[in-house]
């Protein structure tokens, strides 16, 4: 019964096509929401983004916090979400992470998607296209009005690293490193490994908490790997396995050894480059 109380509510990891599907009625409340959600009135762009994006994430692009657009959205419900509801732990947000050492790579295609979106209309497929003009060890660099959480992993799976910095109120600027690959491996598969035995051995531990909000895990992780030496290694116990971390620390360099323990309990084992 606890189980179907549970769906009962919106939360902040729940798709936005569920929450559609499930309570049509929700439609108006999250296009009012934000200017970034009028798209959704076309039936034709509310089967593709909604299917992609969280709750949680479509907040951070309408420039919400998600906690707030999860309680919009119970109340328009009649439902007064309890805290535990409003947390929001899946958001991926780059957003005050250091800048990422590709950052300076030759740019290979700008795009200034913001026209498109201020129209209402979807940028996603031009996106694409301009990706495939980028050539490995290049940027693409992308002018948005919110940040692109929903591209790191589309982009992700097509060899590109990610980082994104805010200009302004509605000026986001994302790049998209694609690696270099040589021989059918990333460059920085020439690391070499660390094995079973160093999991005993480690100069450095940092532990991240659930509810620590992203960027704050990876800037924790690379604040404490930054004050060791080459070769020192660094213990890092993590409640999730941190995509956007471990892409950051082979661009880098850094060898690391995973172990997911079970949910909420990944242990990651870092031992410096250089």
């Amino acid at each position: 019964m606890a189980g179907e109380d549970r769906q009962e509510v919106v939360r902040p990891d729940m798709k936005v096509a569920e929450v559609l599907r499930r309570w049509p009625e929700l439609l108006p409340v999250l296009v009012e929401a934000s200017p970034a959600f009028q798209k959704l009135r076309n039936p034709i762009l509310r089967r593709t983004m909604p299917s992609l994006v969280t709750v949680a994430q479509a907040a951070r692009i309408g420039g919400l916090k998600p906690e707030e657009l999860v309680a919009w959205l119970n109340r328009a419900l009649g439902v007064e979400a309890t805290p535990e509801v409003l947390e929001a732990k899946d958001v991926e947000s780059l957003l005050g992470t250091p800048p990422p050492s590709w950052v300076s790579a030759p740019v290979g295609f700008r795009l200034d998607v913001r026209p498109i979106l201020e129209q209402g209309g979807e940028p996603f497929q031009a996106i694409m296209a301009a990706a495939k003009e980028v050539k490995p060890g290049e940027r693409l660099v992308l002018e948005v009005l919110f940040e692109p959480i929903p591209l790191y992993r589309a982009l992700g799976k097509q060899g590109f690293l990610a980082w994104c910095e805010r200009l302004g109120e509605r000026h986001y600027r994302a790049h998209f490193y694609r690696v270099k690959v040589e021989g059918g491996q990333k460059t920085s598969a020439g690391l070499v490994p660390l094995s079973e035995a160093d999991w005993d051995n480690y100069q450095a531990e940092v532990s991240i908490e659930e509810n620590l909000e992203p960027p704050l895990p990876m800037m924790r992780v690379l604040e404490a790997l930054a004050q060791l030496k080459p070769g020192e290694k660094l213990l890092v116990h993590h409640v999730r396995r941190p995509v956007h971390l471990l892409a950051r620390l082979e661009e880098e360099g850094h060898a690391y050894l995973l172990k997911d323990l079970g949910p909420g309990q990944v242990k990651i084992l870092i031992r410096k480059g250089g």
